[in-house]
C-alpha cells in the first residue's frame, strides 16, 4: 500500500501489487488482504483506494467488482519497433 495522486487532483490510497501464492486461490485470501487495505486507508484519511489489473485478468476484475470497485479509466498500450 503507498499513496498515490489522482488524475482529479486528490491523493488515493495505492494497491501496487495483489497476489496470491499458486494453490492457495479461492480462498478468501485476497478478500481479506482488501479489507485490510481499506482499513488501513480509512485510517489514514484516504477518501478512495485504487489499483490497476489486467484487462484480461477477469477472476480479479470479477473479485474488484464484488468488493465495490469502479472501472474508472482505460490505459491504451502499443508495441513499438525500435528506431
Amino acid at each position: 500500500l503507498a499513496e498515490r495522486p489522482h488524475f482529479s487532483g486528490p491523493t488515493d490510497a495505492y494497491v501496487g501489487e495483489l497476489v496470491v501464492a499458486a494453490g492457495l486461490e479461492r480462498r478468501g485470501i485476497a478478500t481479506e488482504l482488501m479489507a485490510a487495505a481499506e482499513a488501513w486507508a480509512a485510517q489514514h484519511g484516504y477518501a478512495f483506494i485504487a489499483l490497476e489489473t489486467g484487462a484480461a485478468n477477469d477472476p480479479a476484475r470479477k473479485l474488484y467488482a464484488a468488493l465495490g470497485f469502479l472501472e474508472e479509466e482505460v490505459r491504451l498500450t502499443k508495441a513499438v519497433r525500435p528506431g
